[in-house]
């Protein structure tokens, strides 16, 4: 099979820049690059008494638009530069922009990736952690709202349909609603395992069937500082002012200190491996996963998005997707990846692509027993 390693530059920011977004991957000729919607939760003050002496902060959900574009090592400042300036990234409230690196695998690797090296000055910031978790709907309101209160960082977060436990259960898979949450969110790597922690508690993710949670390492990022509605009484909001240290220092390791999540984090039985990140034609996933189960592999949310190509007519890919995360031992890559091609996941029919990256902490309710064998 195919495959080469490269960077994957994630946009996520408010619909009403996105077209700035486009217009940059227009303009550049980048080959191909995917679309998903979602929406990022910010606070609400809502004053209850006169004087403003007494507040209480509600969940005001914002929509945003996430793209994702594969370029080389070589092309990552120079694309991450162009969207930073065409969206006006350093604007609290505007968006957030990240880069990692994975691997991909398929027929066309080469042709997913996007290349122009032409040598940039680097913007944006390392010492940062993303975090993935997937949680039954309607819990991530709640884990929002403690984040958004501590200033950690501002989620975002779309939908999927869940698969693995609930299909086993037989009657009582009524217990463990199929709609899922799917919550994504950067924070400073010294404050990753506390943010773990919280959102583990907030999820109940050590009970049967309530999802799983991982972190992956972030090669460089811009992130997103607005968390709240609230205008500013000052000449300048907390958000600038954030922005404006961030940029002051040339890093957010100041911000470590001010973090809530950095008092006693719980002792997890944390677990490392491999995320598969499977891409193929809208209805094409579901009977993949069902197919994998075979090698005990289980437990997966399928989401949608698109990937898009501005030339329809050359596009190697039908454009409508389905989107499946599996966690596996990194042992297992290689014979994953050969009953991908067994199965024809990666034939035309299907017109499978699956991205991986290595992840150095994740959690569920079986990494129990995994830790005790």
């Amino acid at each position: 099979m195919n495959h080469c390693q490269a960077i994957r530059l994630t946009v996520v920011v408010h619909k009403d820049i996105a077209e700035d977004v486009q217009k940059v991957f227009t303009d550049l000729g980048v080959p191909y690059f995917s679309h998903e919607l979602g929406r990022y939760p910010i606070l609400k003050r809502n004053h209850i008494f006169l004087l403003n002496l007494y507040s209480s902060a509600q969940l005001y959900n914002l929509p945003v638009v996430i793209f994702q574009v594969l370029t080389d090592k070589k092309t990552e400042d120079f694309l991450f530069n162009k969207i930073i300036e065409s969206a006006d990234l350093t604007i609290p409230g505007h968006g957030s922009i990240y880069t990692e690196e994975i691997s991909v695998f398929s027929p066309m690797a080469e042709n997913l990736v996007y290349r122009n090296p032409i040598k940039t000055k680097p913007m944006g910031f390392t010492g940062l952690t993303g975090i993935f978790c997937i949680i039954q709907r309607g819990a991530a309101d709640t884990m929002s709202h403690y984040i958004l209160e501590n200033g950690v960082a501002v989620p975002t977060i779309t939908y999927g349909v869940g698969r693995g436990l609930r299909d086993r259960l037989g009657l009582l898979r009524i217990t463990i609603p199929k709609e899922k949450e799917i919550v994504k969110l950067i924070v400073h790597s010294s404050d990753a395992e506390h943010a773990l922690d919280f959102i583990i508690e907030a999820g109940k993710l050590d009970l049967p069937g309530k999802g799983f949670i991982f972190e992956y390492p972030i090669k460089r990022g811009l992130i997103n500082t607005k968390i709240s509605l609230d205008g500013p009484k000052q000449a300048a909001s907390m958000e600038q002012v954030i922005s404006a240290l961030d940029h002051l220092y040339g890093n957010i390791d100041w911000r470590r200190q001010f973090t809530n999540f950095r008092k006693g984090a719980r002792k997890r039985n944390y677990f490392e491996g491999v995320n598969i990140h499977l891409n193929a034609k809208e209805g094409s996933v579901e009977k993949i996963l069902m197919k994998l189960s075979k090698l005990g592999i289980s437990g997966a949310t399928i989401s949608q998005d698109r990937l898009i190509k501005f030339d329809e007519e050359n596009s190697l890919f039908n454009p409508a997707r389905d989107s499946a995360n599996l966690l596996i031992p990194k042992k297992m890559l290689n014979e994953v990846i050969s009953e991908l091609e067994a199965l024809s996941f990666f034939a035309e029919e299907t017109e499978g692509i699956a991205y991986t990256m290595e992840i150095p902490r994740a959690f569920s309710y079986q990494s129990k027993g995994n830790q005790k064998k």
